[in-house]
């Protein structure tokens, strides 16, 4: 069909083409007139990127993805702040919403849960692909609980988001709690086995272990010079039975003095008055007493040397005795010094392990009482003074475009379901033969769609 064809089937069937217009415009009119009036309320939040340390203020880094906000966005949009925003409301308390949820679950399940799956299809979501800006949009009948809810939805996302940042937080420092009592366990532990050690065998610090060694030293050199000393009087025992300090002796060389004095003087004696002469016998007699005492005196000298050897023997032998008891002692405390830093090591462990969970149960603590989260409210929800649907330009609008197709197309079905002549084209396809000549109308126009032509396809 050509497009002067389609011209002419259009004018010749333009009653159905204007009927079926006509009617869907009127439709369209009819339906904005009776169709109730929507309203939108729109609330926006601004939400930051997690991973924020609250307890030095600084800010996350990354987070802000199309994900991350497609997240928030679903987070807004779920029961749980939907739940939470009716609450806000009361709505569950209000009659209408009271005995729809009555009617639809019989008085069962959470009605603030129901409700807000009610209202879900009338909240919209729109994350920013540019900025950190979400929009939530509530479409309602009531300007004022559009923005109502709006908002209420709004606070609960704020709240939930708050709650999820916090309650990793709370679990953390719950369990950080639990093994904060469990290290302060093992730290007591461990010092109660230090304190009872050093109780036990009487040790404070270093200080005795280096006046055991000091005492370790001394004895170490009065050994040496007993060794000495008890070396010395064996020599000289060995050497003649201790002759030099016989000979050394002061009483011994008196003695011998005398002794040769006396000698003499019994030899001068015997040669003027004769051996029986008293005098010669009182001499003889000091003599004799002289070299018994002599006697005597190098043999109490001698024994005293190898008394001496002896004494220097067995005090060697005592300072021997001393000396390996002081080594046994000074291992006893090196061992016991060694077992103490075994203890010490342990008790600075379980410190560290302590001070370590102690600081981050600390840190969850604080987490877990933040009152800041990442996201903001940047502007609460007005009730709109106009309604968003429908809208009466743009349905009248649709009409017109979509009646007029709908009407083209009712025109064309009915000429295919009964074809007509309505030109010399339908003619000559019917016939088979040329038109020779076409005769107009007698003022020389073709009907009222000749208008509506271009005139470069009018013909006469």
């Amino acid at each position: 069909m050509g497009f002067t064809q389609l011209i002419a089937v259009l004018k010749a069937r333009r009653g159905a083409l204007l009927a079926v217009w006509g009617g869907v415009v009127l439709l369209a009119l009819l339906l904005s007139l009776v169709l109730p009036r929507q309203y939108l309320a729109s609330a926006e939040v601004v939400v930051e990127p997690r991973g924020g340390d609250p307890l030095v203020g600084q800010p996350g880094h990354g987070g802000t993805t199309p994900g991350f906000l497609a997240t928030q966005a679903d987070i807004i949009a779920s029961e749980r702040v939907g739940a939470r925003a009716v609450a806000a409301l009361k709505l569950a308390a209000q009659p209408r919403w009271a005995e729809r949820w009555q009617k639809a679950s019989g008085g069962k399940g959470d009605a603030n849960r129901w409700i807000a799956g009610r209202l879900k299809k009338n909240v919209k979501v729109s994350p920013s692909h540019e900025s950190n800006v979400l929009t939530l949009t509530v479409t309602a009948d009531d300007p004022r609980f559009a923005a109502d809810y709006a908002n209420a939805l709004a606070r609960a996302y704020l709240e939930t988001d708050l709650e999820l940042r916090v309650e990793p937080a709370r679990q953390s420092a719950a369990w950080f709690d639990e093994h904060t009592r469990q290290l302060r366990g093992n730290l007591e532990n461990a010092q109660a086995r230090l304190a009872e050690f050093q109780r036990a065998n009487g040790l404070v610090g270093d200080d005795k272990l280096d006046l055991e060694s000091a005492r370790l030293a001394e004895l170490s050199t009065q050994l040496t010079a007993a060794q000495a000393q008890t070396s010395e009087a064996s020599s000289r025992q060995r050497q003649g039975g201790g002759m030099s300090d016989v000979t050394a002796s002061p009483l011994i060389q008196a003695l011998k003095v005398d002794l040769a004095r006396q000698e003499a003087k019994l030899i001068e004696l015997a040669g003027y008055l004769g051996e029986n002469h008293p005098q010669y016998q009182r001499v003889k007699s000091e003599v004799e007493s002289l070299r018994a005492r002599l006697r005597a005196e190098s043999g109490q000298v001698a024994a005293v040397v190898g008394t001496n050897s002896r004494i220097n023997q067995a005090r060697e032998g005592e300072i021997r005795a001393r000396l390996d008891a002081q080594k046994q002692r000074v291992l006893e405390l090196k061992r016991q010094r060694d077992e103490m830093g075994v203890l010490l090591r342990e008790v600075d462990s379980a410190q560290k392990a302590y001070d370590l969970v102690m600081a981050r149960l600390t840190q969850t603590s604080l987490e877990s009482k933040s009152r800041q989260g990442n996201v903001a409210l940047l502007s609460a929800a007005e009730a709109p003074t106009e309604a968003a649907s429908p809208k009466l330009l743009l349905n009248l609008g649709l009409g017109l475009v979509i009646g007029g197709l709908l009407g083209v197309a009712v025109a064309i079905v009915r000429e295919l379901l009964d074809r007509r002549i309505r030109g010399a084209g339908d003619l000559a396809e019917a016939l088979g033969a040329p038109v020779l000549a076409e005769i107009g109308s007698a003022d020389g126009s073709r009907g009222p769609l000749a208008a509506l032509l271009p005139a470069a396809l009018r013909r006469a």
